[in-house]
């Protein structure tokens, strides 16, 4: 069965969207206590816009156990899912957990931004999004204005209590 996990992870990786997804969910109901064909059907559902479905596999994973080597991308995928389906604060509390623990990984970041945006927190999402881009920015990259949107993305965190 890796053989199966192996060739499903290549449909996604080609990018052959449908033909994942059908190979995904057969491979998961087949295998439903194996985390990684359980996490191919997970990204498969999300990708088509079918989170209510999704949640459940990533729940199925949470509980399994997450690969190490899918860590980072199930976290983006579970934290994002719980978002979508108005999970609100479980999915700020999932990206902040991940932001603390994983500070140079800015789709963390970015996510909890949106997040913490749907949550109602704007001032907060706006905050989070600007010390994202002025952390992943090259050099200049806001041509000398970079002081003054750090002192201004601190502002908006002191204003907020963070």
């Amino acid at each position: 069965m890796r053989d199966e996990i192996t060739r499903v992870r290549q449909l996604r990786a080609s990018k052959r969207h449908a033909e994942h997804l059908a190979a995904a969910c057969a491979l998961a109901e087949a295998m439903p206590d194996d985390a990684e064909a359980r996490l191919e059907a997970a990204y498969g559902l999300d990708r088509a816009g079918e989170e209510r479905r999704a949640f459940v596999h990533y729940e199925a994973v949470h509980r399994l156990g997450v690969p190490a080597h899918e860590h980072r991308h199930f976290t983006v995928g579970y934290g994002s899912t719980l978002r979508n389906i108005g999970r609100h604060d479980e999915a700020v509390a999932v990206f902040a957990r991940a932001v603390a623990d994983d500070p140079d990984y800015p789709p963390f970041a970015a996510f909890l931004a949106l997040a913490l945006h749907t949550a109602g927190r704007s001032q907060d999402a706006l905050a989070t999004l600007l010390r994202c881009a002025l952390d992943a920015a090259r050099p200049d990259a806001f041509d000398g204005y970079e002081r003054a949107l750090a002192e201004y993305q601190r502002a908006l965190t002191l204003d907020t209590g963070e």
